[in-house]
């Protein structure tokens, strides 16, 4: 690896890993002050707490950049349990996902997605209006609505995605309905419980958000892989493999899975069990991805060639093909939809 991966190593080895069966001992070693360069690595891969919680209590406490997140992470909190207590009361049909890590860190938003009927949707997006959450924007016939939170000189602001849909504009690219028997409740640092998904679906909505709507791999998805996985079984695992089949995501977690095992190795000296075992049964590690690790810091673009193999994987999911095609005849997001199948015409030919 470079030498300028060397920081990169030395976050990965701070942080540690939950697979790592020594991983407390070895990380408390490395523990030290806090590092500017290990922090905008942490930062720019939406780890910022993870980082800076390995930090010496004494120092971090005087760090703005920890007390600025923390409060983003205790207020998201505050958020979440206020909305899931609201729909609650009403019976609605709820879900929070891609939101609550399996380690301390906040994300740039609340998701929340309706999985009863359509008229739940709207009524969720009524009682948020009611209550005196902000309508920021809502698509025209798509399945997503974004809310404010409410902000005072106290409170930070934080905003709330409400989704009909796991979809990224008119682009469906999970059926929740294939989830739904994967619910389960969470207790949150601050006492509440809201309804998330178990490890197995929520990390199959992180990777098919991560892969399909970002085409980019960061650290949050790293060790958000690491920690559901150390939460798995084997029937766990099983279950997980037949989701990513079912899904049509075998090509996703390839390259993603490829990228972790890579990045735990050189961290680490080793591959997870869990990790080749699931790489084995998808197909196998995808090797050029192992140079563009060695290249350049994460977060990582997925390549052409790759993106391309992973969605044209996802036209054999009916909802997703079906809403391609609506995707493709909608303004603004016609211009994303056309260079796609661009791609997929030019791998085809």
């Amino acid at each position: 690896m470079k030498a300028h991966n060397n920081y990169l190593l030395r976050l990965l080895k701070i942080i540690g890993s939950p697979l790592v069966s020594n991983e407390a001992r070895v990380s408390k070693e490395l523990r030290g002050s806090y590092d500017q360069r290990l922090f905008s690595i942490a930062e720019a891969n939406k780890i910022p707490l993870a980082y800076l919680n390995t930090v010496a209590s004494e120092e971090r406490q005087k760090l703005p950049e920890f007390n600025y997140h923390l409060s983003r992470f205790y207020r998201l909190m505050e958020i979440t349990v206020d909305i899931s207590k609201l729909f609650e009361e009403e019976g609605l049909d709820y879900i929070v996902f891609k939101t609550l890590r399996p380690y301390p860190e906040y994300v740039a938003d609340i998701d929340i997605l309706n999985l009863g009927p359509h008229k739940d949707y709207e009524k969720m997006i009524e009682i948020l209006r009611c209550r005196g959450y902000v309508l920021m924007e809502r698509e025209r016939g798509g399945y997503c609505t974004t809310f404010r939170g409410h902000k005072t000189r106290f409170k930070t602001e934080i905003m709330i995605d409400v989704y009909d849909q796991i979809s990224v504009g008119y682009l469906i690219y999970l059926d929740k309905r294939k989830l739904r028997d994967y619910i389960v409740e969470k207790e949150l640092q601050n006492g509440g419980k809201v309804k998330v998904f178990a490890p197995e679906a929520e990390l199959i909505t992180i990777i098919a958000h991560s892969t399909i709507k970002e085409n980019m791999y960061t650290l949050a998805e790293y060790y958000a892989t690491l920690h559901y996985l150390a939460q798995m079984d084997q029937n766990s695992i099983e279950r997980l493999t037949n989701l990513i089949r079912e899904n049509r995501l075998m090509n996703a977690f390839r390259w993603h899975l490829t990228i972790t095992a890579v990045l735990h190795k050189l961290a680490h000296g080793f591959i997870p069990e869990k990790i080749v075992h699931l790489l084995f049964r998808l197909g196998g590690p995808l090797s050029k991805v192992q140079s563009q690790v060695s290249k350049s810091n994460p977060p990582y673009k997925c390549d052409p060639i790759t993106l391309v193999s992973i969605f044209k994987e996802k036209l054999r999911d009916d909802i997703f093909r079906r809403s391609l095609c609506l995707q493709v005849l909608t303004f603004p997001t016609k211009r994303f939809t056309r260079r796609l199948l661009t791609r997929i015409r030019n791998l085809v030919y």
